[in-house]
C-alpha cells in the first residue's frame, strides 16, 4: 500500500547554510528573520522576508545564493498545500535561469518536480526527478550540501513504501551530514525508517547515536523529528500506552494516524489497526479534496484577474479610438459632426451589446468550466479513493475481518464502481449524441412489452420502496423508436426516482394521448423546489450537492428524446413527491 509522506517535507539546514561562512550582520540578519517564518503560516511575512534576502543576494552577484532562497519560498508553498502557487513560482525560476544562462542551477528544477511529486504521493516520478538532480550535481562543489537533504527526501517518501532502499538514502544521506543539526536529523529518519521495518537493533543504534549528539552538542541538536522517534522506542520497550499518548499529541493528522497503525501493527491489535487504517485513509482522501479545491480555486482567480485585465484593456483601447475619432470630425468636418456623432453612438450600442452577449457567454462557459471540473474531481475521485482503499483493507486485513464486514466492503466497492462507470458512461453519450442517426436505429416497439421489460430489469435497492406498472393502452400497440436509447431514458429517470425517494413506493405508467406515447415515472420523494422546474435539465445541475452523480442525468435525458422527435417535462401540477414524463412520437 502506498501511504502519504510520514512528514512534512523538511528542508536540511545544510541547504541555508551557504557554501561559505557570511560574516555580514546584515545578511544575518535577513536569513534570520527567514528562518523565523520558514515553520509558520504567515505566508505574507515569510515572502517579505523572502524576497529582502534575494534582493541582497542579488544586488551582490551571489546567484547560487539566490536560488537557493528562491527554492526555499517554492518549498514553502508546496508544504503548506499551495501547489498551483509553487509550479507558477518553479516556472518563473526556470525562466530567470534561462534567460542568465545559469545552466549550474538548472538541477533545482529536478529537484523541485521531485519535491512536488513527493508530496503528493506519486513515488515513481519523484524519484525520476530526484536521481536526475543527483546526476546534473555530481562534480559540483555544492554536491555534498544538496545531495544530502535530496537523500534525506529519498529516505522520507520512501520509509514505509520501500524500507530497503529508504535505508539506502538515508546511510548516503548520513555520510554527506556537514553537521551535527543535520546529522540529528537524519539519524532520526534513519529510527523511523527501522521502525518501519521492526528492527530493534538498528533502531537503537541510530537512537544511541542520536541521544550522544543531543547530550554533547544540545545548541546543535536538531528536534525535527523526536516524537515520531520516541514512539518508536516506546513500542520496541512494550510501553504501547506510553506510545500512544505520544501519538495522540501529534498535531499532523495524516502522520499520526500513519504512526497510529504501526503501532497497533508491533501490538498485534488488528481490530484497532484495521480500525486506524480506516481512518487514515478517510483522512487522506479529505485531504486530497480540499487540495483539489485550493487548486481549483487558485486557478480560477487567476482566470478571473486575466479577463478582468483584457477587459480593462478592451476599454482604454476603445477609448482611445473614440477620441481620436472624435478629434478629427472636430478638427476636418465640424459641419458633419452632429450627425456623425449620432451614427457612432448607435454603432457603439450595437457593440455594447455585443460585448454584452460576450461577456455573458464566456461567464456562463467558465462556470460550466468550473462546475465539470469540480464535479468530475469529486464524483470521479472519491469513489476511486475509495475503491483503492477498501480493496487495500480486503487484501491485507482479510483475515481479521468479519464475514459481514467483508460483504460490507464488497458492496461499498461495487457501489462505488458503478458511479464510475455510470459518470463515465453520461460524458461519453452526451459527447457523441449529435452524432447518432436516430432514423438509422429506429426500430418497432411493442408498447407493453418494453414496459415489461423495464419492470422485469429495475430492482429498487431500497427494501422501503415499492415499484408498479399500469397502463392504459392496449397489447398490440407499437410505435416506431431507438429502443435502446429510449429504454436508457426511462432507466435514468427511474434510478432517479429512487436515488430521492426513501419511503412510499414508484410508479411507471403507459398513455397514449394526442399522437403521443406518453412514459411518465412518478415518486413520493423530496420533489423538485419551485423555480427549479427547468434549471434541473441544465448541464452538471444538482439540486443537492451532495448528491451523487455529474448532474447530467436530466441533460442526458432531455438531449436523448428532443433527438427522438419528443421531449422530456416535469409534471409541474403533482407535489406529493416528483413526475417525470417521457414524451415520444406513437
Amino acid at each position: 500500500m502506498r501511504k502519504p509522506l510520514i512528514l512534512t517535507i523538511f528542508i536540511f539546514l545544510s541547504i541555508l547554510a551557504f557554501a561559505q561562512e557570511q560574516k555580514d550582520p546584515e545578511e544575518t540578519r535577513l536569513r534570520e528573520e527567514m528562518y523565523k517564518y520558514f515553520d509558520t503560516t504567515d505566508k505574507m511575512a515569510f515572502e517579505d522576508a523572502v524576497h529582502q534576502l534575494r534582493s541582497y543576494y542579488k544586488t551582490n552577484g551571489r546567484w547560487h545564493d539566490m536560488y537557493t532562497v528562491w527554492e526555499n519560498e517554492i518549498i514553502y508553498d508546496i508544504n503548506n498545500d499551495h501547489f498551483y502557487s509553487a509550479l507558477k513560482k518553479t516556472e518563473s525560476m526556470n525562466d530567470f535561469i534561462m534567460s542568465n544562462n545559469h545552466l549550474d542551477e538548472f538541477y533545482r528544477m529536478d529537484y523541485l518536480m521531485g519535491v512536488f511529486y513527493g508530496t503528493r504521493n506519486n513515488i515513481t516520478m519523484c524519484k525520476k526527478y530526484l536521481d536526475q538532480a543527483l546526476e546534473k550535481l555530481k562534480g559540483r562543489k555544492e554536491y555534498q550540501a544538496e545531495a544530502s537533504s535530496i537523500y534525506m527526501l529519498l529516505a522520507n517518501i520512501l520509509a514505509f513504501d520501500n524500507p530497503d532502499s529508504a535505508t539506502i538514502s538515508i546511510d548516503k544521506c548520513i555520510s554527506l551530514c556537514e553537521d551535527n543539526r543535520d546529522l540529528s536529523a537524519a539519524l532520526q529518519m534513519k529510527c523511523i525508517i527501522e521502525f518501519g521495518k521492526k528492527d530493534r537493533a538498528g533502531f537503537m543504534k541510530a537512537y544511541n547515536k542520536n541521544s550522544q549528539i543531543k547530550r554533547s552538542y544540545p545548541k546543535d541538536y536538531n528536534p525535527s523529528y523526536e516524537d515520531y522517534m520516541e514512539q518508536g522506542v516506546a513500542c520496541f520497550e512494550g510501553r504501547f500506552d506510553d506510545a500512544l499518548e505520544i501519538n495522540s499529541k501529534m498535531t499532523n493528522q495524516l502522520d499520526q494516524l500513519l504512526f497510529l497503525t504501526k503501532i497497533y501493527d508491533m501490538k498485534e491489535d488488528r481490530a484497532a489497526e484495521a480500525e486506524a487504517l480506516k481512518t487514515l485513509l478517510k483522512a487522506r482522501e479529505k485531504w486530497y479534496g480540499e487540495i483539489s479545491s485550493m487548486e481549483i480555486n487558485d486557478i480560477s482567480s487567476d482566470i478571473n484577474l486575466e479577463q478582468m485585465r483584457r477587459e480593462k484593456d478592451k476599454a482604454y483601447d476603445l477609448m482611445i479610438y473614440i477620441a481620436l475619432g472624435a478629434c478629427l470630425i472636430s478638427v476636418f468636418f465640424l459641419s458633419y459632426f452632429i450627425w456623425s456623432r449620432r451614427k457612432h453612438m448607435r454603432e457603439l450600442m450595437v457593440q455594447n451589446q455585443q460585448l454584452i452577449l460576450a461577456r455573458d457567454h464566456a461567464q456562463e462557459a467558465d462556470r460550466m468550466k468550473t462546475a465539470f471540473i469540480q464535479n468530475v474531481s469529486h464524483q470521479i475521485r472519491t469513489p476511486l479513493n475509495a475503491v483503492a482503499g477498501f480493496s487495500t483493507i480486503l487484501a491485507n486485513q482479510i483475515d481479521e475481518l468479519a464475514d459481514d464486514e467483508r460483504q460490507d466492503l464488497a458492496r461499498r466497492i461495487e457501489h462505488s464502481a458503478a458511479i464510475i462507470t455510470n459518470s463515465l458512461n453520461h460524458l461519453i453519450t452526451l459527447s457523441d449524441v449529435d452524432s447518432i442517426n436516430m432514423d438509422s436505429n429506429s426500430e418497432t416497439i411493442n408498447c407493453h412489452e418494453f414496459c415489461r421489460e423495464i419492470v422485469k430489469e429495475f430492482k429498487p435497492m431500497k427494501q422501503t420502496l415499492g415499484f408498479s406498472y399500469s397502463s392504459s393502452i392496449g397489447q398490440d400497440v407499437t410505435v416506431n423508436s431507438n429502443r435502446n436509447l429510449l429504454k436508457s431514458v426511462i432507466m435514468e429517470i427511474l434510478m432517479n426516482a429512487e436515488k430521492f425517494t426513501d419511503e412510499g413506493g414508484i410508479t411507471l405508467s403507459s398513455d397514449i394521448k394526442d399522437g403521443m406515447w406518453l412514459l411518465s415515472v412518478t415518486d413520493t420523494g423530496t420533489g423538485i423546489p419551485k423555480g427549479d422546474e427547468e434549471r434541473i435539465f441544465g448541464h452538471f445541475t444538482k439540486i443537492d450537492d451532495f448528491s451523487e452523480g455529474l448532474g447530467l442525468g436530466l441533460t442526458f435525458c432531455k438531449n436523448i428524446t428532443l433527438r427522438l422527435g419528443g421531449d422530456v417535462v416535469l409534471d409541474k401540477d403533482y407535489h406529493d413527491g416528483a413526475r417525470f414524463i417521457v414524451k415520444i412520437p406513437a
